[in-house]
């Protein structure tokens, strides 16, 4: 296994103009938009979700359980996505997922333009927008890196990564902006147009992602092969273990933004569309630094100084009572949030052969979807404690458990 990744390694030294001649590439870039369209309509829909379930209910656990239903599908449905995409053609599994996206927003847009909408509408958008994320990281990211080749991988998941990060700020803006003028009808509207623009992107595509040889094993042993590589190798077990503390432990403050924004820093909805795309804005910027100098000796490194200084950033922004204070800290934690995106999917790239790497990056998703665990976690500590109190907790809970995989995996170091 070590060979492989020495030959996967060396390649990745080049200088930052071939990494942006990537832009050049016509599928490269399609697939790279089609992920930023469907990135805007994923982080507009959970700020205008989580602002119009607070209204209704005025609970954070609400809040907290409409994330939950988002992020379900990922550990429910990420290692058999991963596996599909080895044995289908990827191209059309990522296109019939964004034209039932675009339907499922188009109906929900109608239902609240009528007044007729319910939580539980709600709750089903939010769990067909899941799997439909399920699909983009397995899918869309796998085509990414066979456009992209080895030598510009870290280029093409730096650019992706940004992508997605400027993402986190316009979704959250517009989410808000939308919501105060129009309502939670608007937002469903502009998630119909977006979701629609990216699945003619990708139907627009030339790569050929046609499978050549039938396989011969089962799904089910395909899966169980996959969990056998995992734990062959240290880093990637590393790289798995840590995805799972900051979806645990990290992430689910972003779901609890509303309740901070309202609660104690008494923001309007635009406001708080401000504050939840601070993190979005350090980290597109920090992405793009990785993607343009970041070289494959210090990826492992990147990786696992980022996810720190995401956690200590949560901590802080939970303890803060100014609107400038939380914005500064959460530009910071975007920073850190970069380096731990960008490298999460690089290293799995990086370490894992071309025959596994669908299953892997399934069993990844999965450890992402770990995340509505943290969030159910997040939004009971938050009935009892109060949502400040709950954030902090998780951040140093998750500050222990990385200072715990540091010394169990000194690999990742």
């Amino acid at each position: 296994m070590q060979s492989d990744h020495a030959t996967q390694s060396k390649p990745l030294q080049v200088g930052w103009r071939e990494r942006l001649s990537l832009l050049r590439v016509a599928d490269f870039r399609k697939i790279w938009l089609a992920g930023g369209l469907y990135g805007t309509v994923r982080w507009l829909d959970m700020l205008a979700v989580g602002v119009f379930t607070y209204e209704v209910t005025n609970s954070p656990l609400a809040v907290a359980f409409m994330v939950f239903l988002r992020l379900l599908p990922l550990i429910l449905m990420g290692t058999v996505i991963g596996a599909l995409a080895e044995r289908f053609n990827r191209r059309r599994m990522l296109l019939g997922g964004l034209i039932f996206l675009s339907v499922v927003c188009a109906v929900l847009a109608l239902l609240a333009f009528s007044g007729r909408i319910t939580l539980w509408h709600v709750g089903l958008g939010a769990l067909v927008n899941g799997t439909l994320f399920s699909a983009d990281f397995s899918v869309r990211r796998m085509l990414l890196g066979e456009v992209a080749g080895v030598t510009r991988l870290g280029a093409a998941m730096g650019l992706d990564s940004a992508t997605n990060n400027a993402t986190r700020m316009a979704g959250p803006l517009i989410g808000g902006l939308v919501y105060q003028a129009i309502g939670l009808e608007g937002t469903y509207l502009v998630g119909f147009l977006l979701a629609g623009l990216a699945a003619l992107l990708i139907a627009r595509l030339t790569i050929d992602t046609s499978i050549p040889k039938a396989r011969v094993s089962s799904l089910l042993e395909d899966i169980v092969e996959g969990f056998r590589y995992i734990r062959s190798n240290r880093v990637v077990t590393s790289v798995l273990v840590i995805t799972v503390i900051m979806n645990l432990f990290a992430f689910p403050y972003l779901g609890m933004v509303p309740v901070i924004g309202k609660d104690v820093l008494g923001l309007s909805p635009s406001l708080i569309g401000v504050l939840a795309a601070a993190d979005g804005c350090g980290a597109f910027f920090g992405a793009l630094i990785v993607a343009v100098f970041a070289q494959s000796e210090y990826f492992r490194r990147i990786f696992l100084v980022g996810s720190t200084v995401v956690l200590l950033a949560v901590l802080v922004f939970s303890l803060s009572p100014m609107f400038g204070l939380s914005i500064s800290v959460l530009l910071i934690g975007g920073l850190g949030l970069a380096g731990f995106g960008t490298m999460q999917t690089t290293l799995i790239f990086v370490e894992v052969p071309a025959a596994v790497r669908g299953r892997v990056l399934g069993v990844l998703t999965v450890c992402i979807g770990t995340m509505p665990i943290g969030m159910l976690a997040v939004g009971y500590l938050a009935n009892w404690l109060g949502t400040a109190h709950a954030i902090s907790l998780m951040s140093v809970c998750g500050l222990v458990a990385i200072s715990v995989v540091m010394l169990r995996w000194r690999e990742i170091r």
